[in-house]
């Protein structure tokens, strides 16, 4: 018999705990605990869950709020399937999972899944997902409305190949709320993470504007984009990397798709910076499962495409050589027919000068920043977002821009 806890209320609503035979579980929101939630009022450790058979007991483990079965509190108690286990504002059900392994959940009705695209005009928390306006590899990102504060959000749910585990949703949820309490002009802001039944999700700002990739796409019809304007970006992303650099954390896929920017200002902001974090170990097998990846590898550091290369803040430093270059040329510094010849010329082929594209570029823009950004040996580029900044910074004073 296949037995599983079910968070069925609270921040972790939607996260489920296979339930062993002869396992015993601690269930909490601190570091001593086995399995960790979201939820404020769950104390560090809370209660341990042991099942021997078909035997399964709650024991409460001195939390500050008590636990409960099916409304009554208790010290220690045997529970059967069915039932509700109260910890903190969260309720956790005791569910038979059946030999297809589907969660039974109370009343025997099992979780709906629908693929991301269907789900707007659904609820995932507070936010109405009102239209799909951007999917990608991890996921689909819709326009959303937050009803509780009545503002406009992007929420992003993640594919469920990236959460088939309960350790890959708490792992998300966790990296993806670290990001609430930063602020940054050009770091689009994270308002909240979660799980809603089988989906994880992160809502964000919501940019009124493009993403670069989409602004590439549009200045190959109408003309390269003036070095000036992608002085800006860059200087606005550095700034990004900067805050990012403060709180000890690499973007680890700065591409064109992450940076948005605004239609009326043209500011420029990082977006999914704790993305390939939560995602540890399904971003690291990009290059042996390439497919639709092949579009962001044309801007990947040459580090990157070693099994054991050091990725660290230099590599986000070349990626964003690598879009301001697409963004002065129209294309991605290297190209590729197929992965393996795509592969060499990141780690071995200087790229074209983008002057070659684009007479009009600032030579010192081109040789002291583009060029250095570029550096296939990361010891050669700029070391720190800091240190890109201030020669950004000496050039936009002597041509006005700063």
């Amino acid at each position: 018999m296949l037995l599983s806890i079910v968070v069925i209320q609270g921040p972790d609503q939607g996260l489920e705990i296979v339930l062993e035979n002869s396992q015993s579980i601690k269930i909490g929101r601190g570091d001593q605990s086995d399995y960790r939630l979201n939820d404020p009022s769950v104390s560090r450790v809370h209660c341990e869950i042991s099942r021997h058979g078909a035997v399964v007991t709650v024991r409460d483990l001195g939390s500050s709020s008590g636990t409960k079965i099916n409304g009554q509190s208790i010290d220690v108690a045997q529970v059967a399937i069915g039932a509700k286990i109260e910890i903190g504002d969260s309720v956790l059900l005791l569910s038979q999972k059946d030999s297809a392994k589907k969660t039974t959940m109370a009343g025997g009705v099992e979780p709906t899944v629908k693929p991301l695209e269907e789900l707007v005009g659904s609820k995932i928390n507070s936010y109405r997902l009102d239209k799909v306006v951007g999917s990608g590899n991890s996921g689909v990102v819709f326009k959303a409305h937050d009803e509780e504060k009545q503002r406009d959000a992007a929420v992003k749910v993640l594919g469920l190949q990236h959460t088939r585990l309960p350790q890959q949703r708490e792992r998300f949820v966790r990296a993806m709320k670290t990001m609430i309490p930063i602020r940054c002009d050009n770091i689009v802001r994270i308002y909240n993470a979660g799980i809603t039944g089988p989906y994880c999700w992160t809502a964000m700002e919501f940019i009124e504007g493009e993403n670069l990739a989409q602004l590439i796409d549009r200045t190959g019809i109408e003309g390269m984009l003036d070095w000036r304007k992608v002085w800006k970006i860059a200087a606005d992303i550095a700034m990004a990397l900067t805050t990012a650099q403060e709180h000890k954390i690499v973007h680890r896929n700065v591409t064109p798709t992450n940076i948005l920017r605004r239609s009326k200002t043209e500011q420029s902001l990082l977006g999914d910076l704790m993305l390939a974090k939560a995602l540890e170990g399904e971003y690291a097998v990009q290059i042996t499962q390439p497919g639709q990846l092949m579009g962001d590898l044309k801007y990947m550091a040459p580090e990157r495409t070693y099994p054991d290369g050091v990725i660290d803040v230099r590599s986000d430093i070349y990626g964003l050589g690598a879009t301001c270059y697409a963004l002065l040329t129209g294309q991605p510094p290297v190209k590729g027919e197929n992965l393996a010849q795509l592969i060499e010329n990141i780690r071995n082929t200087e790229p074209k000068a983008p002057r070659d594209f684009q007479l009009s570029i600032n030579e010192h823009f081109q040789d002291h920043v583009l060029n250095r950004m570029l550096e296939k040996d990361p010891n050669q580029r700029f070391q720190s977002p800091n240190e890109l900044l201030e020669q950004l910074e000496r050039i936009g004073r002597y041509n006005g821009l700063a």
